[in-house]
């Protein structure tokens, strides 16, 4: 299962080919099991279902490990982390070095990318006003103008500003990261030992 467009871990390239690091990653596995590889789209409300039902037997897409998606589905081993960061323009590179100076941006609107960056945004931020988006391309594409910068992982910030240059992504001091890994079902307990060794192996090799 994959998310539609969530560079650098899925998108797709000007051919139409469903391409980023755990589509390769994929792949690679399919190929170590041989195995016909399937890649089905979910959504947010849609991801534990599929999982549950055996729709998908993997969610890819740089997905973070938290702690209340652990209530819902099982996770591998973090194969990455995610670095937070703050994406501004390229005149206001100067002004976010750490996140106690993120404050000090007057009537600062910042916009976040998805539920739990916004909630963890919040709770370093308290006086800075954090919109939630759904996607990073209204902020670099220049559309949401109301937004003094975006926070979301430097990984994935690079990856947009390939295609939208003229930004800075900027990570404030004291490093913020996230685990990130692949979303199973809870129950499946030699399925997640296996994708666990089967990491462990390409890390090794």
């Amino acid at each position: 299962g994959y998310q539609s467009h969530h560079p650098p871990y899925v998108m797709f390239n000007k051919t139409g080919d469903l391409i980023g690091l755990d589509v390769a990653l994929m792949h690679r596995l399919a190929s170590r099991l041989n195995v016909r590889l399937e890649f089905i789209p979910y959504s947010r409300d849609t991801m534990v279902d599929q999982l549950e039902s055996g729709q998908i037997d993997l969610a890819i897409g740089g997905l973070m490990i938290l702690p209340e998606r652990l209530r819902r589905v099982g996770f591998s081993e973090p194969y990455h982390s995610a670095t937070l960061a703050v994406v501004v323009r390229d005149h206001r590179r100067h002004e976010v070095k750490t996140w106690s100076e993120v404050n000090l941006i007057d009537e600062a609107r910042l916009g976040a990318i998805r539920r739990d960056i916004a909630r963890a945004a919040r709770q370093r931020l308290p006086h800075i006003e954090i919109i939630e988006l759904t996607s990073p391309e209204p902020y670099f594409d220049g559309s949401r103008t109301d937004l003094d910068g975006l926070i979301m992982s430097a990984e994935a910030a690079s990856a947009w500003d390939v295609i939208f240059p003229a930004h800075e992504i900027v990570i404030p001091e004291p490093r913020v990261e996230r685990p990130i890994g692949f979303a199973m079902r809870r129950d499946d307990a030699s399925w997640a030992r296996m994708i666990d060794l089967w990491l462990e192996f390409e890390r090794s090799d």
